[in-house]
């Protein structure tokens, strides 16, 4: 534990000028460099986390927060009482049973394949897919009608009108029945509207009603492929998932939406502790500025030392001065640094002083309390092992 005058020395050496102004100069350009270290790498990552949110928004935005899914077999046999204990819980927005299957679409003259959603009235992104509709609506009342994205659309050469329709072919449910020639079933659905999003969810994703995938599929009335859940995240995902799999059986599996994604999101930690790391590297060169400012103390500072030694001040004494006045640089500079990063970004947010090249969108940057945290504690990290190395020569002498 530092002895009272330690801190008194260590602060006033920080706070006051030397009468050399090389000292002060040496001294000054430390601080600029922990604080210009501390902003860069807080802006830095700050940038990553709203591109990472940005990016996430798109490829993730029709993923529910939780999917549920059979362990074994195909479907899950729900009950409607299990179903309204789940949206009754605290925390949950909404519940929707989903019918998917893979299928083929065709017309005379092209064909793709993309996974087609059955859905019931109240499905939760009903409203989402309405406000990407780049042309017609999406109505899951209608039967034997398919909402689709712009991408498939275009490479199916969809054309809206009503001699225009799709063939849809989808695996039976019922397919291992020794009395099925044919394990698939087909149907002809008419396009009821068209949305736009990005390519990968265009091509990915088409939608129709419960009964229109129902009577495609021959599943079951109370059979579905998944229970998409969507929450505000109140309660933890462990709490949920033990409740869910507590009403719906052991057979079901919940699945959040890093586990629909596992690739994308491993892709995206593994990016973000990448640039952590480099910046982190060019934050402990700017450290080495706090080495030689230390060291350029010592010196001009024997003085002081002797006389505080002749007064009863022990040799370990000298060196926690030095040691605590490099924390104090070290800590004043990282948050002199988050606070100029923090105007950086809501300026950015604010005004939008950066764009998205080749777009009209604002650079997307995201401030968060944790990105602080590491920043802070990277810095003053850095500044302890940079400071006690510094010391280290005191003990020589």
């Amino acid at each position: 534990m530092f002895k009272p005058y330690i801190y008194k020395i260590a602060f006033r050496y920080f706070f006051s000028k030397d009468s050399k102004t090389i000292v002060n100069r040496i001294n000054g350009f430390a601080f600029l460099m922990i604080v210009t270290a501390a902003c860069v790498l807080l802006v830095v990552l700050s940038a990553f986390e709203g591109l990472k949110d940005f990016g996430l928004f798109y490829t993730s935005s029709f993923d529910p927060d939780y999917k549920v899914v059979p362990k074994k077999g195909k479907y899950l046999f729900l009950d409607q009482e299990s179903l309204n204990n789940i949206r009754g819980l605290d925390g949950v927005l909404g519940v929707s049973e989903v019918l998917e299957e893979k299928v083929v679409f065709s017309n005379e003259l092209n064909s793709g394949a993309t996974m087609l959603k059955g859905v019931f009235p109240d499905y939760h992104l009903t409203s989402t897919l309405d406000s990407l509709s780049l042309v017609g609506v999406f109505s899951p009342l209608k039967e034997n009608t398919i909402y689709i994205g712009a991408d498939l659309a275009s490479s199916l050469e969809v054309v809206l009108s009503k001699e225009f329709s799709l063939l849809v072919t989808a695996p039976k449910s019922n397919a291992n029945s020794l009395f099925d020639f044919s394990p698939f079933s087909s149907m002809k659905f008419d396009i009821e509207g068209i949305y736009q999003i990005s390519s990968d969810i265009e091509k990915k994703y088409a939608f129709t009603s419960m009964a229109s995938m129902g009577g495609l599929t021959g599943a079951q009335e109370n059979a579905f492929t998944s229970v998409e859940i969507f929450s505000n995240k109140s309660l933890a995902d462990k709490d949920i998932i033990a409740f869910i799999t507590n009403e719906l059986g052991e057979n079901a599996e919940v699945l959040t939406k890093q586990d629909l994604n596992p690739a994308l999101y491993k892709m995206l930690n593994t990016e973000n502790f990448a640039v952590y790391l480099i910046f982190s590297l060019v934050a402990l060169v700017a450290m080495f500025n706090l080495v030689g400012s230390l060291t350029i103390m010592i010196v001009e500072k024997r003085r002081d030392l002797r006389i505080l030694k002749s007064l009863g001040g022990e040799k370990n004494d000298i060196n926690q001065v030095f040691f605590l006045l490099g924390i104090v640089t070290s800590f004043i500079g990282g948050v002199v640094g988050v606070f100029l990063a923090w105007l950086i970004i809501f300026f950015q947010n604010s005004y939008s002083l950066i764009l998205v090249p080749g777009t009209s969108i604002p650079y997307p940057i995201s401030f968060t309390v944790s990105n602080v945290f590491i920043v802070l504690t990277t810095i003053i990290t850095l500044g302890v092992v940079t400071s006690f190395w510094s010391t280290i020569s005191l003990k020589e002498d």
